[in-house]
């Protein structure tokens, strides 16, 4: 016993000055290392000079920094994981205000109401508790069946719904959500009865956000690879599954009406809604829809997020959330359907206030993306970082897909709906009001004249009459 217990401390000793002579050492090495760079970086020339490339970087932008070298590796436009890198939409400029006495604050803001109908005039509408959903994230083409279990399941728990995106349907997906969101693709998939009625609410997907109505391309190649997504797309071995850039089988006003007519009929009267990228062509495209009848209209903004292949071609495509979703609201008053055919407005909505702010500007609930993507990796992040970004946990193609795990994932979700609720009960508790419902334009003030103008909301310095 004696010898083990020499022989244990023998080895720690051992570790203990090895490590330190490890840390020494590495300091010097470290240390000489930052020598040579620093002494190059201060005595060349410009011209070959290394920090010219942080000035490049500096000039042009990291990321397109970035996505330059991909392009010129690779041949192929390359594939950005959250679509636009600025949020244009101009929310940080919008503050709410509260009231002290001449309109009382509640007392408690859990008896502030949240609750949401989506298509009030379907037969069956969409009733949800709160009024914030999952926005559509295909399963296959973009995320793994773990991370479409685990976004349902989290929806399921906050009392909202989930959505299947543009993508084949999974039951996995079906069995975790409560209320599910079925997107009507322009692609082959996912169109057959049986899929159609396990839907809560139909989504006709004209298009997305910053994607726009672009084609999409999953090449026979990455099919053979995943027969078990092949099969889901209903594609044969060697072709490649393809989603065009419109419906085939719809060209005409009377068409994407009999197309509405004939969903809400085989599913026995569940919203049918349609989506579309927000556009300067806004109204026109809403004049087409609305003759169409949906029950919903849901808006996606140039700062939503995609899975596409379109790279830095992806900053220019489309209209910032903000102005959509004023010019939708307007639109829909102009036609007296306000309270008749609901309003969902997503893209770069990140936070509770900013969920607020579009709810007080006129949307009826708001879907989301990327941040519902970080809120269900949440801590699991530590699985893969700093060798791996944490997509390749939630992403079709990750390598470390395997280790995400879906209740984890699902009861962080739930958290952060739960969370961001909270927050807006509190702040529509300041403005005296019992409802999100309630919040509207009157609650908003801007430091920006123009945008307040615009709005139709106070300006900071108008005194309030």
């Amino acid at each position: 016993m004696k010898l083990f217990s020499l022989g244990v401390l023998a080895t720690v000793t051992g570790l203990a000055v090895g490590f330190c002579l490890l840390v020494l050492g590495g300091r010097n090495l470290i240390q000489l290392i930052f020598g040579l760079v620093y002494k190059r970086i201060m005595t060349e020339h410009y011209w070959t000079n290394l920090f010219e490339t942080y000035n490049l970087a500096k000039m042009i932008g990291l990321g397109r920094l970035v996505e330059t070298e991909l392009r010129s590796a690779h041949g192929q436009p390359p594939a950005r994981p959250f679509g636009l890198r600025d949020v244009v939409s101009p929310w940080k400029e919008l503050y709410f205000n509260p009231v002290y006495l001449h309109r009382l604050p509640l007392l408690d803001y859990t008896k502030v109401g949240t609750e949401v109908v989506i298509g009030p005039q379907a037969r069956y509408p969409l009733k949800l508790k709160i009024p914030i959903l999952n926005g559509g994230m295909a399963y296959g083409t973009a995320l793994s069946a773990k991370t479409k279990q685990a976004l349902a399941l989290g929806a399921t728990m906050a009392g909202t719904a989930a959505n299947t995106g543009n993508g084949p349907f999974l039951p996995a997906e079906r069995t975790a959500a409560e209320k599910l969101i079925v997107q009507y693709s322009r692609g082959s998939w996912a169109k057959d009865l049986e899929t159609l009625q396990a839907a809560n609410a139909i989504e006709i997907q004209l298009g997305q956000g910053l994607w726009g109505p672009a084609p999409v391309e999953i090449p026979a190649t990455r099919l053979a690879r995943n027969p078990k997504l092949r099969r889901l797309l209903g594609v044969q071995p060697g072709e490649t599954a393809k989603i065009p850039p419109r419906f085939l089988e719809v060209e005409t006003d009377q068409e994407l009406r009999e197309l509405v007519a004939e969903l809400r009929e085989k599913t026995g009267g569940i919203p049918i809604g349609i989506k579309l990228g927000a556009t300067q062509w806004l109204e026109r495209e809403l004049e087409i829809i609305l003759r169409a009848n949906p029950d919903f209209v849901a808006i996606d903004g140039i700062e939503g997020g995609t899975h596409g292949n379109l790279g830095s071609t992806l900053d220019a495509l489309g209209l910032p959330t903000l102005y959509a979703l004023v010019r939708a609201r307007q639109f829909l008053e102009k036609k007296r359907l306000s309270g008749k055919v609901s309003l969902l407005v997503g893209g770069g909505l990140y936070s509770s206030m900013d969920f607020l702010k579009a709810l007080a500007l006129g949307a009826d609930a708001v879907f989301i993306g990327i941040i519902a993507l970080l809120a269900l990796v949440h801590t699991q992040a530590i699985k893969v970082l700093p060798w791996e970004p944490p997509t390749t946990l939630i992403y079709n193609r990750g390598r470390v897909k395997q280790k995400f795990n879906i209740d984890q994932g699902a009861q962080a979700l739930a958290n952060f709906f739960k969370a961001s609720v909270q927050e807006m009960q509190i702040a529509t508790l300041t403005l005296g009001k019992n409802h999100l419902n309630t919040v509207d334009k009157k609650d908003l003030s801007s430091v920006n004249r123009e945008l307040a103008n615009y709005l139709g909301v106070k300006w900071c310095g108008d005194p309030a009459v």
